[in-house]
């Protein structure tokens, strides 16, 4: 029961401002009725936190206009259910890289105030931990996080409200995963966000060089670059059976944030679509990057040689340091030993329409279609 509360704490929606909150409920013409007591949490929520935001509010504007970022960032990158948290919790645990973190991505609106004044809500947070409920990873309020959780409690351009609002998914997704069909000023005020986003980010990290994992950047790599001409990049693929059938228990898993519901036909569908989409956008631009770019790691070869694997994608982007960053790393490797994986089993019309809709994606990667799931 207490983890359940205290879960419910980082509801992404409660670093929201009141008015992008009633502009979301109002532009996506509302939430379902069986969905009313978790809105109302949310609005009390809001109002609790205003107090928390006004506060931070002060300078916040001022500290990111002044900041800058000291190195070009590195985006790791990868469908959902890839490994890309496992790839930035690994590459994490060498010291050496800044990003955001679970505190930042909830409540940016006042992590600033947070972490500057050391305060009494600081060390009560750094005393609670959570487990993510799609894969029981243990993450506590300082764990790295991924910047779309900042984006969309300060705008409402991204496609994480997407997940919430779900009868508008695919808009969501065409938008902002995609950046098609947004106009002039919406695409404008993306990038401003995603570049306050990242400038505070890097104040929070003490200005140490950004590693930011984030699975929607794996179809934006261009828009990236064009903001960032010196990011590099680390693309995490996996046995698309697996991707699958974890991706439907993330759906499953994070509908008790969402607003709206849908048919379980809708939720397959999309996660069809949505590899699809990502994918042939990715392949599109990696085909465009100079050489030097973007190192591609495959998940199964990571868990089996961690080390082999990252000192190539290391040697891949010009990322030197790499026998100082892997004993951060082995020691994290220690850590997660006793970890075991979630297992899924798939019906036989989920493999047929895996193999007819992904079958060119497999060829790709190189995995072989009827091999079993891990």
């Amino acid at each position: 029961m207490i983890k359940k509360i205290t879960n419910q704490f980082l509801n992404p929606y409660l670093g929201l401002s009141a008015s992008n909150w009633f502009r979301l409920i109002i532009n996506n013409k509302g939430v379902d009725f069986s969905r009313v007591p978790l809105a109302l949490f949310v609005t009390a929520g809001l109002f609790l936190m205003a107090p928390f935001r006004l506060a931070g509010a002060i300078g916040r504007r001022s500290a990111i206009n002044s900041a800058n970022l000291s190195e070009p960032p590195i985006f790791i990158i990868g469908h959902w259910r890839s490994g890309t948290t496992h790839l930035h919790y690994l590459m994490s645990a060498s010291g050496r890289f800044g990003g955001i973190y679970q505190i930042d991505a909830v409540y940016p609106f006042f992590s600033l105030w947070i972490r500057n004044k050391r305060s009494l809500l600081n060390s009560l947070l750094a005393k609670l931990s959570f487990t993510r409920r799609m894969d029981n990873v243990t993450f506590d309020v300082d764990s790295p996080a991924e910047e779309e959780f900042s984006i969309a409690n300060a705008s409402p351009y991204s496609f994480f409200h997407g997940r919430v609002f779900r009868k508008h998914y695919r808009e969501y997704f065409k938008k902002f995963a995609l950046l098609e069909g947004l106009s002039e000023e919406e695409r404008a005020q993306w990038e401003r966000i995603y570049n306050d986003v990242m400038l505070q980010s890097s104040i929070c990290s003490e200005g140490k060089r950004l590693l930011l994992k984030n699975p929607y950047n794996t179809s934006r790599m261009k828009a990236l670059l064009s903001m960032y001409p010196e990011a590099k990049f680390v693309y995490i693929y996996r046995n698309p059976y697996d991707v699958y059938a974890s991706t439907i228990n993330l759906h499953k898993k994070a509908d008790c944030f969402a607003l709206q519901e849908v048919s379980q036909e809708t939720m397959q569908e999309n996660v069809l679509l949505d590899y699809k989409s990502i994918h042939d956008r990715f392949y599109e631009e990696i085909e465009q990057v100079p050489q030097g770019v973007c190192s591609c790691i495959k998940y199964e070869d990571l868990v089996e040689k961690p080390l082999e694997e990252m000192s190539r994608v290391y040697r891949e982007i010009g990322l030197d340091g790499f026998e100082t960053d892997s004993k951060g790393m082995i020691e994290y490797l220690e850590s997660v030993k006793g970890y075991t994986k979630n297992s899924f089993r798939l019906g036989d019309d989920e493999r047929r329409n895996i193999e007819k809709e992904w079958g060119k994606y497999f060829r790709l990667m190189g995995y072989e279609i009827k091999q079993e799931p891990t």
